[in-house]
C-alpha cells in the first residue's frame, strides 16, 4: 500500500495563519476573540496569499471560497508544488465543509423574501451549493483530477482527508489537496441565538461544561497529500505521514442517552490500521466543545488509550471556538506541529478525533516524517 505524506500546510485560523503559529498559541492556551455578531471571525483574511489575478475575482466570492482559497494557495505554497509541471488529471481536490453554502443561501433566500423573485441574485445564487469553493480553487489552481466535496458535519475535515488518502492509495491521483472550511456570519449566529444554541467563550469549556449549544467559529486548513516515492521524486519536504484512517457512525449522539459504541471503534480501527501500540500515541487532539458528547469522546479516548496522561489529550476547541467542518483538517494541522522537528521534544504519532452530533465519527493516526 502506497505511503501518503504530507508535503504542505495551509493554515487560516482564528490563531494564526501557520502550523508552528497555531501549534504555539492553542500550546500557550490563547484563546480567539468573539466578533461583533457573537462567535469568532477572522479579520482580516490572510488574501495576500492569493495571487494578485484570482484576488482580483474575489469580489463574487462568498466568504467560504475566500477561506478555502487562502488555506489551498498557502499549502500549494508550504509544498513548494510547482502545479503546471504536473499531469493536472493526477491532481485531485477534497474538501470537506459541514455548513458549506448557508451564508449565501440565507443572502440569496433573504432578498427573494424581502424583495420577491426579480430581486434574486444570480451572483450569489453561484455559491447556493456546497461544492463552489472547491470548483473556485480547481480553476484558479488548474486542478482537473478527482473533485470530491463531503459533508460528514464537525467531522468533514476529517473525512475528506481521508478520502484524500483513499484517492492516492487507490492510484487515482499522485497528489491531492484536501481539508475543510466553514466560515461564520450574521446568519448563523442569529439562527444559533434563536435556538438558544448560542454560547460565548466562557460558557463552552471543553470537557467541562456540557449543556446544549456552541461557541461558533471559522477557520480554514488545507494539506498537500503525496504519494511518498512522488514527493521524493521532487524533493519535497515532507512534514508528516498518514498512517491510517477510520470514519465511522454513532446515531445516539444526538439523543438523550448518548453512548460511545461508533466512537470506540472508529478510534480503534485507526490505531489498528496504524499497526501502532497504544503506547505509541504521543497526544491527541479531541473535539471536545463543552457538550454532552464531550463525555462520549473521552470515555472511547481512555477505554482505548488509558495510559496518555490528561495533558496530552488536547482540546483545541477551547481557543478557536468550534470551526464545524475545518475544526478537523486544523486538527491534522495542529498534529502536524506537534510532530515537527522544530518543536522541542517532537512526537512521534498523534491521533486526531472528530465527531458531530449528526454521528459522524472520524478519527487519523498522524505519524512524524521519516
Amino acid at each position: 500500500m502506497s505511503s501518503v505524506v504530507i508535503t504542505g500546510l495551509g493554515v487560516v485560523s482564528p490563531l494564526g495563519h501557520s502550523v508552528a503559529e497555531l501549534t504555539r498559541r492553542l500550546l500557550d492556551g490563547e484563546r480567539a476573540a468573539n466578533g461583533p455578531e457573537g462567535g469568532v471571525i477572522i479579520d482580516p483574511l490572510p488574501l495576500d496569499a492569493i495571487p494578485a489575478d484570482v484576488r482580483a475575482r474575489l469580489g463574487r466570492s462568498d466568504r467560504i471560497c475566500r477561506l478555502f482559497l487562502a488555506a489551498g494557495f498557502l499549502a500549494v505554497d508550504d509544498a513548494a508544488l510547482q502545479l503546471p509541471a504536473l499531469d493536472a488529471e493526477r491532481v485531485g481536490l477534497s474538501f470537506g465543509t459541514g455548513l458549506g453554502c448557508l451564508l449565501s443561501n440565507a443572502e440569496f433566500y433573504a432578498k427573494v423574501v424581502e424583495q420577491g423573485p426579480a430581486a434574486a441574485s444570480p451572483r450569489v445564487f453561484a455559491y447556493t451549493v456546497s461544492s463552489a469553493a472547491a470548483g473556485e480553487i480547481s480553476i484558479a489552481l488548474g486542478i482537473h483530477g478527482p473533485n470530491a466535496t463531503s459533508h460528514c458535519g464537525l467531522a468533514a475535515g476529517v473525512a475528506a482527508i481521508g478520502y484524500a488518502v483513499d484517492l492516492i492509495r487507490m492510484d487515482k491521483a499522485d497528489v491531492v489537496l484536501a481539508g475543510g472550511a466553514d466560515a461564520n456570519g450574521a446568519a448563523l449566529v442569529r439562527a444559533l441565538r434563536d435556538m438558544r444554541l448560542l454560547k460565548d467563550a466562557a460558557a463552552a469549556q471543553p470537557d467541562r461544561d456540557s449543556g446544549a449549544g456552541i461557541w461558533p467559529s471559522e477557520g480554514a486548513a488545507v494539506a498537500v497529500l503525496e504519494r511518498a516515492d512522488h514527493a521524493q521524486a521532487r524533493g519535497a519536504r515532507e512534514l508528516a505521514r498518514i498512517e491510517s484512517y477510520a470514519l465511522g457512525f454513532e446515531p445516539t449522539l444526538s439523543g438523550p442517552a448518548p453512548l460511545r459504541d461508533g466512537i470506540s471503534t472508529a478510534l480503534r480501527r485507526a490505531l489498528d490500521g496504524s499497526g501502532r501500540a497504544a503506547r505509541d500515541i504521543g497526544a491527541v487532539v479531541t473535539s471536545a466543545h463543552g457538550t454532552p458528547i464531550d463525555a462520549c469522546e473521552r470515555a472511547a479516548l481512555r477505554e482505548l488509550l488509558p495510559d496518555t496522561p490528561e495533558r496530552l489529550l488536547l482540546a483545541p476547541k477551547a481557543g478557536l471556538g468550534e470551526c464545524f467542518g475545518a475544526s478537523g483538517a486544523l486538527g491534522v494541522a495542529l498534529a502536524a506541529g506537534l510532530l515537527s522537528d522544530a518543536r522541542p521534544e517532537p512526537l512521534d504519532a498523534v491521533l486526531v478525533s472528530a465527531l458531530c452530533y449528526s454521528g459522524a465519527v472520524g478519527a487519523m493516526v498522524i505519524g512524524r516524517a521519516r
